[in-house]
């Protein structure tokens, strides 16, 4: 018979590739991983990992248990979920990869709002590049994830977008950001911040400026939004950010769109994805359906808001 204890372990050092960083999560010492890591392997009779100086390395064996394990674990989060959900969602996890873009406010505000009627679900929450999000997807490790530009995936399915074009934001005193109508090219000379190349952005912009011949004027990249834009604002450049990504410097009045048309920026979506072969625990299902109704909200409000950003710039 299997031994959770022992398989839960296991996927947690499959997971970070460590025993040591496994035993820090799980708060148990190394050795009692150790122990059983080797009931497991005696139990399969098939050696899992191999130890190294870097870490751990899987088997095959082990690479197909971590698989395995993924589902059972899974399965019993919904058969958790399904319990709870006979006693009115009184208790219950959902587990969520987000890129920073959508992470705050949006998705820290409707998560409180959620647990006003359900206090006692909790919710992980990691914020990691796209590709990240959709490897803990893939892995098992989270319900939902939230990503910019989604393409078509064999494990993955969409669940609900939201329209977010990129902008290009700029102090209100940038000498462009008077509401005139601009192309892209008349930016090219402009000196900009840049999300790093872990992010769809960096790629996207590069990829219009290439268009033209030309390359943006870049003088920092980084991997986090809002040092980007304090950046911005102390140097007076332009960063290329969608709205929800700077909403509280946009409302705070720091940074604004510039009137740029680009088609290029104009049709990105955030997007809910799920695992296609997953079945949500009831806690999980219930904030989807709820955060979906808020994408819907959420479009409309951002519509109205950059129209009466380049309405006060007219």
């Amino acid at each position: 018979m299997l031994n959770l204890t022992a398989a839960k372990y296991f996927l947690e050092v499959a997971r970070l590739r460590s025993i040591r960083l496994a035993a820090d999560r799980l708060h148990v010492a190394p050795s009692a991983i150790s122990r059983q890591l080797s009931k497991l392997e005696h139990e399969f009779d098939v050696q899992l990992l191999e130890r190294h100086s870097g870490g751990i390395r899987l088997t095959a064996a082990g690479e197909l248990l971590t698989r395995h394990l993924a589902m059972v674990f899974n399965t019993i989060d919904v058969a958790k979920g399904q319990i709870s959900d006979l006693k009115g969602l009184r208790s219950g996890q959902v587990s969520i990869a987000t890129v920073e873009g959508v992470s705050g406010p949006f998705l820290s505000d409707n998560i409180a709002t959620f647990r006003q009627d359900y206090p006692s679900i909790d919710f992980r929450v990691r914020i990691r590049g796209r590709e990240r999000v959709l490897e803990a997807l893939e892995q098992h490790l989270c319900q939902i994830g939230f990503i910019y530009d989604h393409f078509s995936h064999p494990s993955l399915e969409t669940m609900g977008k939201w329209r977010q074009p990129l902008l290009a934001l700029a102090r209100p005193d940038h000498p462009l950001a008077d509401g005139r109508p601009l192309q892209l090219k008349d930016l090219v000379p402009v000196t900009c911040v840049l999300p790093d190349d872990g992010f769809g952005i960096h790629h996207l912009v590069k990829r219009a400026f290439a268009k033209l011949g030309a390359t943006p004027n870049t003088t920092l990249v980084a991997d986090q939004f809002h040092f980007l834009i304090a950046h911005a604002v102390r140097t007076n450049a332009i960063v290329y950010l969608p709205l929800q990504a700077a909403l509280s410097e946009v409302q705070a009045g720091q940074i604004v769109p510039l009137n740029l048309e680009c088609k290029d920026f104009d049709y990105r979506y955030i997007y809910a994805v799920v695992r296609r072969d997953q079945q949500l625990a009831p806690a999980a299902s219930a904030f989807l359906r709820f955060i979906l109704a808020e994408f819907q909200a959420g479009e409309k409000s951002d519509a109205e808001l950059l129209a009466k950003l380049r309405g006060n710039q007219a």
